[in-house]
């Protein structure tokens, strides 16, 4: 049964169809490995075990009606705790909203219901999602399966813990910051952002961050992260972008010949070279991208200073909205909130002309010179648990700028991105991750030439150890 465990959600998906296993069988089996194995991960924060059964039982009745079934019929997933599912807390990390329970779902989760999709849980977030690491002092930290004494990353940290050890078939999350990308690349799984307007936010958010947040899914293939975007991708009236809908399903681009792509190469970080692990694995797909036949090119990734300002003092006001008791924030998101306050409304309106401007440019300059970008997502390997526990708040956002790197600006400009685990540092254990970075609304691209190196050197099959 460990094998299923790790089977991939359209597998999964398939195998309930034919009747070879029933949504309950895999809801049992879940439930025994978050009970045998999440004590030492904390990747959930909340397991709706009897809910969930419930659920499965229903969604069997449906399988042996027969008839047509939704595409995710009975597969479980794991929804994170800065979305809505109707009846469970949205505490989203924060003592601050430790009462507050969703009266309703979210679209992100109603359209994986209306996909057949099961709920098992809500996952680990840090407080607010405002951090590459998660370890909220509501909940505690969440762990890395690969090396439990390094995390998982953030904000969908206990998200890709549970897909990584096998806990869940999919995990749902979102992405202001690199909040798929990171904690897919540090333990071993997919991370698909999607281009900005591609998934609605509603129906309580619009524009979330001014558009740098996006919601996706951590997947085991890349299969299943195209699968899932067909699911997700959709206009809601009120939405305050809209993007014409692919040419054909995202599912049916994966395994398409992507032709010859120029790919631009981010050699080195804002702050300087990445990591000597960090630099093998970038040098490791680009030997692949080279062997596929594809022109990789240097490149540049030195981000402006007043851009970099412009993002972070966007993240301090968006902190620093919420209607919430301040009191009760951790001592990082008490800081971002203080900075937000000295802003002025004209200058958070003058941030947001000044990264416009910046992501015009970049853009232009992208069209021009490259089909797809390639680069690290992180700096270097993933923290240690409670590395930055002992720093000043200022101390702590420096480090996390210099840890996450040019990852933020895609969700600067919008543009797709996906994280793919291509390679796994040797003495530590610890997987890292390269993101694959498309023109706007080009999921389609992306997913050609992520198949194609998924094709290369397949991944699904490695597993954490300790817990298969």
């Amino acid at each position: 049964m460990s094998d299923l465990a790790f089977a991939p959600a359209l597998e999964q998906a398939r195998l309930i169809r034919d009747r070879e296993v029933s949504s309950r069988e895999l809801i049992e089996l879940y439930l025994r490995r978050i009970e045998a194995h999440d004590h030492a991960l904390n990747s959930y924060v909340r397991v709706l075990a009897e809910q969930a059964r419930q659920i499965a039982a229903a969604k069997d009745q449906q399988t042996t009606r027969g008839g047509s079934l939704p595409p995710f019929h009975g597969v479980p997933v794991s929804i994170k705790e800065m979305n809505l599912l109707e009846g469970s807390p949205a505490t989203m990390g924060s003592r601050a909203l430790a009462d507050l329970i969703a009266p309703a779902d979210d679209e992100v989760v109603a359209r994986l219901k209306r996909a057949g999709m099961v709920p098992l849980g809500k996952t680990n977030v840090p407080e607010l999602g405002t951090v590459p690491y998660t370890e909220p002092v509501l909940f505690g930290a969440a762990r890395n399966p690969w090396n439990r004494g390094h995390t998982p990353g953030g904000s969908s940290g206990g998200a890709a813990a549970a897909l990584a050890a096998g806990l869940c078939p999919a995990s749902q999350g979102s992405d202001g910051g690199g909040s798929l990308r990171i904690p897919a690349s540090n333990t071993g799984v997919v991370g698909l952002k999607p281009t900005r307007d591609r998934v609605s936010n509603a129906p309580l958010f619009g524009d979330i961050g001014f558009g740098f947040v996006a919601h996706g899914m951590l997947t085991r293939t890349v299969a299943d992260g195209a699968a899932f975007l067909d699911v997700l991708a959709g206009y809601v009236p009120g939405d305050p972008g809209m993007l014409p809908p692919p040419a054909r399903p995202f599912r049916d681009e994966v395994g398409q010949d992507p032709g010859r792509v120029r790919v631009g190469v981010f050699r080195e970080g804002p702050d300087g070279p990445y990591a000597p692990q960090v630099r093998d694995a970038l040098d490791h797909v680009c030997a692949s991208l080279d062997q596929l036949g594809h022109e990789v090119v240097e490149s540049d990734g030195a981000v402006p200073d007043h851009v970099t300002t412009a993002f972070e003092e966007t993240w301090a006001a968006l902190v620093a909205s919420q209607p919430l008791q301040r009191d009760r924030f951790e001592p990082i998101n008490q800081w971002l909130a203080e900075w937000g306050d000295q802003l002025t409304g004209g200058e958070v309106l003058a941030n947001q002309f000044q990264l416009q401007l910046f992501c015009r440019a970049f853009q232009a300059r992208f069209h021009d010179e490259f089909d797809q970008l390639v680069f690290p997502v992180v700096t270097r390997l993933p923290l240690r648990v409670g590395e930055f526990a002992d720093l000043e708040p200022a101390h702590t956002w420096a480090a996390v700028k210099h840890y996450v790197g040019v990852t933020p600006l895609i969700n600067a400009t919008g543009q797709p991105a996906v994280s793919l685990p291509v390679h796994r540092d040797v003495a530590t254990g610890l997987p890292i991750g390269i993101q694959l970075v498309g023109r706007f609304a080009d999921e389609a691209g992306v997913l050609r030439l992520a198949g194609q190196l998924e094709s290369a050197r397949p991944w699904h099959d490695d597993r954490p150890p300790g817990v298969t």
